[in-house]
């Protein structure tokens, strides 16, 4: 009997064991006991050393291990040379409690494993006896006590042996079945042994006749998002792994998903564990409100958005259904009710007034069709001078409280009472809709309002009553700045189908612009939010723990949350890029219009022109998504970039480069030189060559280098925004020798051919550069021709 399962299965797996089976035998760490952390040595993250215990006691570990090897021929060594190396200086009772110390963190963070304990109750109620057999420095007291303090002393007392590694002088895999078979004085084909490590608990025990499975705790895919999201934490918290293990409070439930289509898993693995711990969170944050205000708050949760996050609160706090409403409030409609004043109609102008297009600003401030239409005509100068006279502020400001009486006839419809107390919940980041509506909702109706946001960084304090589950109390804005960047990916998974809200009937109904999102956008999504909900039912009954840890409380849940939500915008996985590349964004401005989120076509052209800089200038939604393609390396560049805030310049990466022999003539003579070119991607090389204010014709020889090449771009741009996506203008070369045998591949005749680019027609007055990005195909094997004198 050797054979792999799933933990799911591990409680009923003697409901098909070999029959004569006598003894249950188990590893111990990541089998019976699970630590509540992504690698064992981040429990280390807990002992009080400076500077960071975790590299420490792993080097005090290693070079115990080799002094067992050289002094007594031994593979395994004991928690006590352990200490011996990591504080040679100190006393055996500075040792013993340091030690102390250790097992204390070990406690913190382990749990007993569900399923094993199950399969535990099931091999004594069988009559079988349990053994562990542990790979472990630690002697078997400390690890019978450890087990007991993670799991229950109920546990501990069915087990009836444990086998430790150090007590033997080796581990499993190079030989410790063999006397712990002579010690239980029975046959191998009598023993069901089961552990996680395939070498260990498979290979070693089954080459000596004991039956075996190998728990797969993970698959590939979950092992390596689980190892980015560690360190993802690292990277927003530099604390992790230094005094603050990389905690993981959702392994257990992850090792529990039967489920492996993508779209399952991201709402299972990624959305699950962020929506219930924003939900506990809202939940504890209504709770304290009421305690401060003495009376009940009801929770508004903010349609489109707040959709999934509603649907989250439902499921894990379904006794509260009464307490909280969804409402249809949006960017446009909060804007559209909150022109309260002249302040605010100068507020919205001036924030908006270089961003949108006049005829957006129109719409927002309730301007007609035919009254945007001609106000729009003569520029954002002209409409901003017109917004400030008095008669058209009388217009907005009327139609502004109008809007707004139909608003609280909506609310109404909600159960929002006047003077009632509300908390307005939303993804944030700025607590926008906040911003606006709340001096409507003040005056109109006399409520008390505050917000409650999963991210919320306030690009400019507002003085309102807000708190984010993730903000400035636990993380400095550059983190949050680095988390908000692709902010929309997040924002289209937690929204729902129905079009976005665009006014009220005077009955309180909802207007809606039509949806026009694609089917296979929503059906995705659908999924996604599904096992999201999933997770979250699970997570009421605790899966997979016997019992929670010490450690896994609002703290470490909120740092699990903070590395989910950053490793998914960050470093996200190929499934994920795959199941999200034909999603669209809608901008949500009381237009139709939409985004692509990921432009997988869009990122490879900016990179094989511009290099990693492209990104930049890039207008995508989800950067992190169109560069997944680009290794790791790449995102993990642009994650540090944007969360430290990098000043990083072009320059900084330039390497590799080539020297391009090019010819320059300015009308009265021709001089050769040379210019370098430096690698973008994909062996594409970008160079630039000034031409003055269009002075200079350009003659590029690249058949001086090559018989085969590929030309990418050849446009003339403006110097002071030479990596700017805008302001260029085409180049039409004239081609010699050079002759074209697919679109932009070129074979080179003669060694001397070129490729002509005269200045672009027309007057201009800012200095230019003819950029050319080309690749080489095939290098010229001959000698190149020698530059005339």
């Amino acid at each position: 009997m050797d054979y792999v399962v799933r933990p799911h299965a591990l409680a009923s797996l003697l409901v098909d064991a070999a029959p004569g089976i006598e003894i249950l035998s188990l590893d111990c760490f990541d089998t019976l006991i699970w630590r509540n952390v992504n690698a064992p040595v981040d429990v280390f993250a807990d002992l009080p050393i400076a500077g960071g215990a975790i590299p420490e006691r792993q080097f005090a570990e290693a070079k115990a291990r080799k002094l067992a090897a050289v002094r007594h021929a031994r593979d395994e060594v004991t928690i006590d040379e352990i200490y011996a190396q990591l504080m040679p200086h100190a006393n055996d009772s500075e040792r013993a409690a340091a030690i102390e110390r250790e097992l204390e963190a070990e406690a913190r963070h382990c749990y007993a494993f569900a399923p094993t304990c199950a399969l535990i109750a099931d091999a004594k109620a069988r009559g079988l006896q349990v053994v562990i057999v542990s790979d472990t420095y630690l002697p078997e007291s400390q690890l019978r006590t450890l087990i007991a303090r993670a799991g229950g002393e109920d546990l501990a007392a069915m087990i009836d042996r444990i086998f430790c590694s150090s007590a033997f002088g080796k581990p499993k895999a190079a030989g410790l079945f063999a006397p712990v078979l002579a010690e239980l004085g029975i046959s191998p084909e009598a023993i069901l042994h089961v552990g996680d490590n395939k070498a260990a608990d498979q290979t070693a025990p089954s080459a000596l006749g004991i039956n075996t499975v190998h728990i797969r705790q993970f698959d590939d895919s979950t092992q390596n998002r689980l190892r980015l999201e560690a360190v993802a934490a690292t990277v927003m918290d530099p604390d992790t792994r230094v005094s603050i293990p990389a905690f993981q409070p959702h392994r257990a439930q992850i090792a529990m998903r039967e489920e492996s289509a993508p779209d399952h898993v991201l709402g299972h693995d990624v959305f699950g564990p962020v929506m219930n711990d924003f939900a506990e969170w809202i939940a504890a944050e209504a709770d304290a409100l009421e305690a401060s205000l003495g009376k009940p708050v009801k929770l508004l949760f903010l349609l489109r958005d707040g959709y999934l996050p509603h649907q989250a609160f439902l499921t894990r706090y379904p006794e509260r259904a009464e307490r909280c409403a969804a409402i249809e409030l949006s960017r446009f409609t909060s804007t559209a009710a909150g022109f309260v004043d002249a302040d605010a109609i100068a507020k919205y102008l001036e924030a908006n007034i270089h961003d949108i297009p006049t005829s957006v600003m129109a719409h927002q401030m309730l301007l007609s069709d035919k009254e945007a239409d001609k106000l729009s005509r003569d520029g954002a100068r002209k409409f901003f001078a017109r917004m400030r006279q008095d008669d058209w502020q009388a217009k907005i400001l009327a139609r502004s409280e109008r809007f707004g009486k139909r608003l609280a006839a909506y609310l109404a419809t909600k159960g929002v009472a006047q003077g009632d107390a509300v908390m307005l919940v939303d993804l944030g980041y700025n607590g926008s809709v906040q911003n606006w509506v709340e001096p409507r909702l003040t005056s109109a109706m006399n409520l008390t309002v505050a917000g409650r946001y999963l991210i919320l960084r306030e690009s400019t304090p507002s003085g309102l009553n807000k708190r984010g589950f993730l903000s400035v109390a636990d993380y400095d804005n550059r983190a949050l700045r680095a988390l908000c960047e692709s902010i929309a990916i997040v924002e289209q998974f937690c929204t729902v189908a129905d079009g976005s809200v665009i006014d009220y009937r005077e009955d309180g109904k909802p207007v809606r612009k039509a949806a026009d999102i694609k089917g296979a956008q929503s059906a995705c999504r659908d999924v996604v939010q599904q096992a999201c909900l999933s997770f979250i039912r699970a997570r009421r009954e605790t899966p997979g723990m016997k019992r929670p840890p010490l450690s896994d409380d609002f703290t470490s849940r909120r740092r699990a949350s903070a590395a989910i939500l950053s490793r998914f915008l960050s470093l996200p996985t190929d499934e994920e890029v795959r199941a999200i590349q034909h999603f669209r964004h809608d901008v949500n401005l009381g237009t139709k219009a939409t985004q692509p989120l990921v432009d997988l076509d869009a990122a490879q052209e900016g990179m094989r022109r511009r290099g990693l800089f492209y990104v930049k200038n890039s207008d995508s939604m989800f950067l992190p998504g169109e560069l997944q393609q680009r290794g790791i390396h790449v995102n993990l560049s642009l994650f540090g970039s944007r969360r430290y805030g990098l000043d990083l310049r072009k320059h900084d990466f330039d390497a590799g480069q080539i020297d391009l022999p090019i010819l320059i003539a300015d009308g009265k003579s021709v001089s050769n030189a040379s210019i370098e070119a430096y690698p973008t991607a994909d062996g594409y090389y970008h160079a630039l060559i000034p031409i003055g204010v269009a002075q200079l014709t350009i003659g590029l020889q690249l058949c001086r280098l090559y018989e085969w090449v590929q030309i990418e771009e050849v446009r003339f741009v403006h110097v002071e925004n030479v990596m700017e996506n805008g302001r260029s203008l085409p180049a039409i070369p004239v081609y010699d020798s050079m002759e074209q045998t697919a679109p932009g591949l070129f074979r080179c005749t003669a060694a001397d051919g070129i490729m002509l680019v005269q200045p672009p027609i027309g007057r201009h007055s800012d200095a230019m550069a003819l950029s050319i990005v080309f690749r080489p195909v095939v290098a010229r094997t001959a000698p190149p021709l020698a530059q005339a004198a």
